[in-house]
This record gives structure tokens, C-alpha cells and sequence, in this order.
């Protein structure tokens, strides 16, 4: 059995978007959510009791880097976590997509804010520190998506939302707009693994696990909308993460 991470009675705290929110700050799905955080925290129970590890779920819905940074102080300063997994940039990427410029975080913007980010947590200090990959649930672009697809950036910002709100599945401007999130994911995914190295993280390549499991079922097995997962997705990032703190398969 590979060496667990985590040692006997630390905290993890886990922060980031809708993914990792899941319904945790509902009634019903509280405090954990339904997605892979508490897909984890049962792994990590079942096979490791004495450990007595404490999990707690800090995702948001709809965040960005930017409104992580704007909660750092209370969801993960505060919590003064032994061990934190950061899992965000789907959203923003996603509003350069659908054309809200605004709210979307450019590359730069997001890679820097990180950085802060993690300069100001102790954790980092200790070694105890877990980036998820953000992704996408389309498959690997070769070449530029306005050349592959014959869709312009520009085309897909004016009616990939609409068409998405729509269910136009067949549209080629919608088919386009997946291919031009995964190009510029793939840029933010490249950010976070850079972030990794400098700061001696663990990285866990969810991205990696959805194209393996792109290869054997098409997108729409894992999430409907290519993001938001069903239980097989979260559990394909469940299996993700514990492989890369060492735990091993499940």
C-alpha cells in the first residue's frame, strides 16, 4: 500500500468552485456536499479510522481566483489547515467563453493571484499544500480551435451561452466553444503546474483523468454540460486525488 500523506488527526481543508461546493452548503448535502470532497472523506475513513482526519469543504459555486482571494482570510487562514487543496479556474475561463470579459480572470491575472494566495498560507510553509487541476470534460485540442473548429473566438463569445441555456447540441458554434474552453484551460492547467513546482505541491491531474476517461466513454458519460459531474465524474476526481496523496486505487 503506497504512503498516505496525511498524518494521524491533521485537518484538510478543501476550497474552490462549484466542484468542490457540490450542495455543501445545503441542509440536505451539508457540510461535505455530493461530489468527490466527500467521495474522498469516505475513502479516507474506510481505510484509514485511526487516523482521524478532519475534512472540511470550503467551495463556492461560480468563484473565480479572484473570489477566492476575497475569502482567503476566513474559508482557509482561519480554518489554520494542516494540509489545503485548492481546485478553481474553470470559471474563469468559462467567462471568456461566454463573452462576460468582465468577470473572466486573464492567465496573468489568475497565475499571479495564486501566487499570492499561497505566499500568505502556512501551510505551504510545511510542504502541506494540494493543486487540482482545473478542467474541461472535452478532448485534447491539437492546433488553434478557430482553425481546427472554423469558429472564431469572437463567434463563440456572441452565442455559446445561449446555445448551451438552449440544449443545441448539434450547432457547430457550440461544439466550437469546447474546443476553444479546452485550449485555454489547457494555459491555466500549464499555470497551475507551474505554481506546483515553485511551491514543492502536490499535484493532482484531474484534467489527465477525464481524457483516460474520455477514450473509453464520450464526455456526456461524466458530466451533461462537460463540467458539473455526475457521481462517475466526481469519482473519476476522486480517484484522481487520493492517487496523488497516496492512497492508492480504489
Amino acid at each position: 500500500m503506497p504512503a498516505l500523506c496525511f498524518g494521524v488527526g491533521e485537518k484538510i481543508v478543501f476550497i474552490g468552485d462549484s466542484i468542490t461546493d457540490c450542495g455543501r452548503r445545503t441542509e440536505e448535502q451539508g457540510p461535505y456536499g455530493r461530489g468527490y470532497v466527500s467521495l474522498v472523506r469516505a475513502f479516507l475513513h474506510a481505510r484509514y479510522p485511526a487516523h482521524g482526519l478532519t475534512i472540511v469543504n470550503r467551495g463556492i459555486g461560480g468563484n473565480t481566483i479572484r473570489n477566492l482571494a476575497a475569502r482567503w482570510q476566513e474559508d482557509v487562514l482561519a480554518e489554520e489547515p494542516d494540509w489545503l487543496s485548492v481546485k478553481v479556474g474553470i470559471n474563469d475561463v468559462g467567462r471568456l467563453i461566454i463573452g462576460n470579459l468582465a468577470d473572466h480572470v486573464p492567465l496573468a491575472e489568475y497565475e499571479a493571484t495564486y501566487r499570492t494566495l499561497l505566499q500568505q498560507t502556512p501551510a505551504v510553509t510545511n510542504g502541506k499544500l494540494i493543486l487540482m487541476e482545473p478542467y474541461v470534460i472535452e478532448p485534447p485540442l491539437r492546433g488553434d480551435p478557430a482553425a481546427v473548429s472554423g469558429v472564431s473566438l469572437a463567434e463563440v463569445q456572441q452565442k455559446f451561452a445561449d446555445l448551451r441555456a438552449s440544449g443545441a447540441r448539434d450547432d457547430a458554434v457550440y461544439h466550437a466553444g469546447w474546443m476553444h474552453f479546452r485550449y485555454y484551460i489547457d494555459a491555466y492547467i500549464d499555470a497551475v503546474r507551474r505554481l506546483a513546482a515553485e511551491f514543492d505541491a502536490i499535484v493532482v491531474h484531474t484534467q489527465t483523468a477525464f481524457d483516460l476517461a474520455m477514450e473509453a466513454q464520450p464526455p456526456a458519460v461524466w458530466a451533461q454540460d462537460r463540467i458539473h459531474p455526475d457521481t462517475p465524474g466526481h469519482a473519476v476526481i476522486a480517484r484522481a486525488f487520493l492517487e496523488a496523496v497516496g492512497y492508492g486505487d480504489v
